[in-house]
């Protein structure tokens, strides 16, 4: 069967992300013949996507819906609105393919999307490796393949929910169809994936829901392999690890580490780190098998701030991995904070900013800061917060962006707002 997936265009404004959903899918196809498609490293997105689905007249034409919109800038990008444009090209151009969906962002608003886009015939609900490979050979027979979207008679059908696949058996991602070349350029734009799940519990996290409560851990030594691949097959001189935390479980994440020390392997990277365990140890031994950016998002500064948050340091772990890195030659550290997240106050704000002035001062431009409003999401427990606090009504979609403030201090939101027009951003 011939397949030609695509990722989803953002727009022209973004830095381009090489498409690791879409290679690892690939990786899951053989016996198939597959194209892989990203037009957000083309001149010509949607004219060449035309001529290669012409070139190719797919059988099945397939969507990754990554991201719905730019969530972290003050100035939204709604992404999704280039889907529509996305599937009036695969509709022209290759008439006869059945078309297919799935995806992060898809996966959060599925049966919304499914019901607004009767073009689409299938949705990919969650981990695509396995539901998509079962499609491919039940096209006839959509209803025997778990956690698929499907048509039937005039309706959207649901097959139900299916088990989450064990990584360690799933091919590695088929770099062939989507070449690293175009991405070579582009800062941590490759990434490497070590685990899926999240046992974390911050409120507005979606994470829990698209890979589950429970983590799956890759095998370190496959990890390695496919790290060493990208590195002296592919050119890759500097990648990232996609993980939302990269160093939980922390044994896991030094197993990594030691593998990569033990190998020899010439590579830098950048990566999410969780401050609660950030030792001198193991912020020494990232930087040993190649670190040199690490990436923490703490949300907020005040204990307070950071349980309503839910997350699962204090102020005290900030402060303590904050040394920890300071102390290591040439690496960068970066912050991701919300401007006004539950919990927050002025003193906590104030807090806040001490601590940035503090960092700034010791370490300069190796430290950087990114503010954020946060997003509501379906299936989040922020959701509820938002409810609770009539932000949002039952049954409201939450497909455009809906922004979570804390009322009682709207101006801190409000300053950082006209701080960053000021900037340009």
């Amino acid at each position: 069967m011939k397949v030609f997936l695509v990722q989803s265009w953002l727009g022209g404004g973004e830095p381009p992300v090489y498409p690791l959903g879409l290679a690892s899918i690939a990786g899951s196809l053989a016996g198939h013949t597959v194209q892989i498609y990203d037009p957000n490293v083309s001149q010509r997105p949607f004219e060449e996507l035309s001529e290669r689905l012409a070139a190719m007249a797919p059988d099945v034409a397939a969507v990754s819906l990554r991201n719905i919109d730019s969530t972290n800038k003050r100035v939204v990008v709604f992404y999704y609105k280039y889907l529509k444009e996305t599937l009036d090209v695969i509709k022209a151009a290759a008439p006869g393919a059945k078309i297919a969906i799935g995806g992060a962002g898809f996966s959060m608003y599925a049966g919304e999307i499914m019901e607004n886009e009767p073009r689409l015939d299938f949705g990919v609900y969650l981990e695509g490796e396995e539901t998509f490979a079962r499609l491919l050979s039940n096209m006839d027979r959509p209803e025997n393949v778990p956690s698929l979207y499907y048509r039937k008679g005039g309706s959207l059908k649901f097959s139900g929910p299916g088990a989450a696949p064990d990584i360690n058996f799933l091919p590695s991602p088929a770099i062939g169809p989507a070449p690293v070349g175009a991405y070579l350029g582009v800062r941590d734009s490759v990434g490497v994936e070590t685990k899926r799940g999240c046992a974390l519990g911050c409120v507005y996290c979606i994470y829990g829901f698209l890979n589950g409560k429970n983590y799956r851990l890759k095998d370190p030594v496959k990890i390695v392999d496919h790290i060493q691949s990208l590195a002296e097959k592919n050119g890759v001189q500097r990648f990232t690890f996609v993980d939302s935390v990269f160093n939980i479980p922390k044994e896991h994440a030094m197993g990594i580490m030691r593998e990569m020390v033990k190998r020899g392997v010439k590579v830098k990277w950048s990566g999410w780190f969780n401050e609660n365990g950030l030792s001198s140890e193991l912020a020494e031994t990232a930087v040993a098998a190649g670190c040199v950016h690490f990436i923490m998002s703490p949300d907020g500064f005040d204990d307070s701030t950071l349980k309503a948050l839910g997350k699962n340091i204090s102020r005290k772990d900030i402060l303590s991995a904050f040394e920890a890195l300071a102390a290591l030659e040439g690496v960068e550290i970066s912050y991701n904070f919300f401007k006004n997240p539950p919990g927050q106050s002025i003193g906590n704000f104030i807090a806040m900013a001490k601590f940035i002035v503090m960092a700034r001062k010791r370490l300069g431009r190796r430290v950087h800061f990114e503010f954020n409003s946060i997003r509501v999401e379906p299936h989040t427990k922020l959701h509820e917060i938002a409810l609770a606090e009539g932000l949002v009504k039952p049954g409201m979609s939450l497909l455009e962006p809906v922004y979570y403030t804390n009322r009682r201090t709207w101006y801190i939101e409000a300053f950082f707002n006209a701080a960053l027009r000021l900037k340009g951003k």
